[in-house]
């Protein structure tokens, strides 16, 4: 019997510990999925931003999205796309679509997803220093990043890209 009781918490332990295991990892993988779906941007501000046949000083503030034809999570943001060119149209800010792929591509994409912006630009991702897409880059009039998005934008980013668009 006393075999037995040994035996019995022995299994409670195991199965104690195995609990701690798994709820560990859980919360482990949690945290890992949650940092990835809006990681910070790589372009820091202060940076200056270098586009070809653009001139920053034109408008008091330019944003910059960097996009791709073939990104899901762009596709998903085009209603705030839609809402920043709406605003803009107020403002003065412009508004500057960038992609990896060819302008008629980008073109293209904004036509089929109604995101009127006529300033279209083809520029490989690492000569502007961004490491994914959607990039989303507040320029001053001298070029210079006030502020940037990566990934799928949360809605308080949402509300502060907005905020920046006056």
């Amino acid at each position: 019997m006393r075999t037995s009781r040994i035996e019995l918490a022995a299994n409670i332990c195991v199965l104690a510990a195995a609990v701690l295991f798994v709820v560990s990892v859980s919360w482990w993988f949690l945290r890992q999925y949650s940092s990835r779906r809006t990681p910070p941007s790589s372009i820091q501000a202060g940076t200056r931003l270098t586009l070809p046949d653009v001139e920053w000083s034109i408008n008091r503030c330019t944003l910059v999205l960097f996009l791709s034809t073939d990104c899901k999570y762009c596709t998903a943001n085009t209603p705030l796309y839609r809402r920043l060119v709406e605003r803009a149209a107020l403002t003065h800010t412009s508004l500057v679509a960038v992609f990896p792929q060819t302008i008629t591509d980008g073109e293209q994409y904004l036509m089929q997803h109604e995101i009127r912006i006529d300033t279209v630009r083809q520029v490989a991702p690492a000569a502007l220093g961004v490491t994914g897409t959607p990039t989303l880059i507040m320029v001053d009039d001298r070029g210079t990043v006030i502020r940037s998005w990566q990934g799928m934008i949360p809605a308080q980013a949402e509300k502060d890209v907005l905020a920046l668009v006056k």
